[in-house]
């Protein structure tokens, strides 16, 4: 009778324990600081609804964007510290800020890329070498997605190389502020949410980035002047504190890959389209585009900065030869 009760005992604590680990609800906190109705904003806002449908209530996840929590670097840190589970960021400018992972900023460098397409398979071919840099820092990225070909935005008319002259231009990391002093312009770094202000306090000249980014911050209230010269193009990961990422269960880490691959899909389509809207809308807002025709005076300029990246050390030596690699 004893074995009998023991065993029935047994049965129901093992039942109960299975009952209490379906029953658990992760928590996933995410942010960009990029505009809600960015393309990346409005990807990160379908990956959060899926991710919710999805898992069925197993995962319950949320949204910041802007500069809701702070700045970019404050939301990489945040989700060091567990304050958030997922940061969306440049991989430059967020988790390359930190010691042994500056090599990443190469993702953002002047004429490296031939295209866009090009450039989401480097993404993409990537990810796994990502992921031996920021794993050291305690992130596991996916989803690499493209803010498209970056153009110059500036208050004073630009149409050829020499215009950029002694211009105070913002940039995002040290690659930027170095591509604009080959250019013969000078840089500040800030934050993306800065830029609004900064450019109507007049504390720079101009800004950079895809005519969608541009636009959903509505920069061009501030700044009428664009200049198309597809420099640099830019992108995103999703970066997860690894803890948290494998703390979940395998069949909730499959699906958290999954939605973030379909997020990834749908911020190209969103983003293809969105480009051409944006410069249009630029347009009607006033802003004067301007086609560089000197454009190669522009490449070779900035041509003696791979050597001089190459010179920072081994690490960045071969992670260009990596990159550069990528068909």
């Amino acid at each position: 009778m004893k074995k009998m009760i023991a065993a029935v005992l047994t049965l129901v604590l093992a039942i109960s324990m299975t009952a209490f680990s379906a029953e658990k609800v992760y928590t996933l906190r995410t942010s960009t600081n990029l505009a809600e109705g960015s393309t990346v904003g409005k990807a990160l806002k379908y990956f959060v609804e899926q991710i919710n449908a999805q898992s069925k209530g197993r995962i319950k996840a949320t949204a910041n964007y802007g500069a809701e929590l702070g700045n970019q670097a404050e939301q990489v840190a945040m989700t060091l510290t567990k304050d958030l589970e997922m940061v969306v960021a440049a991989p430059g400018t967020g988790p390359g800020a930190y010691k042994g992972l500056e090599p990443l900023m190469m993702f953002e460098f002047p004429f490296m890329f031939k295209d866009n397409d090009h450039y989401r398979r480097v993404l993409k071919a990537a990810e796994p070498k990502v992921n031996e840099f920021v794993k050291t820092k305690g992130f596991t990225a996916m989803a690499g997605q493209s803010q498209g070909s970056r153009d110059i935005l500036t208050s004073k008319p630009v149409t050829k190389l020499v215009d950029m002259q002694k211009l105070v231009m913002r940039g995002p990391n040290a690659i930027y502020i170095s591509m604009f002093e080959y250019l013969g312009a000078s840089g500040v770094t800030m934050d993306w949410n800065e830029i609004y202000t900064a450019l109507s306090q007049k504390v720079v000249d101009g800004a950079e980035g895809s005519p969608s980014s541009l636009n959903a911050s509505k920069f061009q209230d501030n700044a009428k002047n664009l200049a198309i010269t597809n420099h640099i193009i830019a992108c995103i990961y999703y970066f997860f504190n690894t803890e948290w990422f494998e703390s979940l269960p395998p069949d909730l880490q499959e699906l958290v890959r999954k939605v973030a691959a379909e997020a990834t899909a749908y911020q190209e389509k969103i983003d293809d389209e969105d480009q051409g809207k944006a410069l249009d809308q630029m347009k009607k807002d006033g802003v004067i585009v301007t086609e560089i025709k000197d454009i190669a005076e522009w490449k070779k300029a900035c041509a003696p900065m791979l050597e001089e990246y190459r010179k920072k050390g081994q690490n960045w030596s071969d992670f260009i030869d990596y990159l550069s690699k990528i068909e």
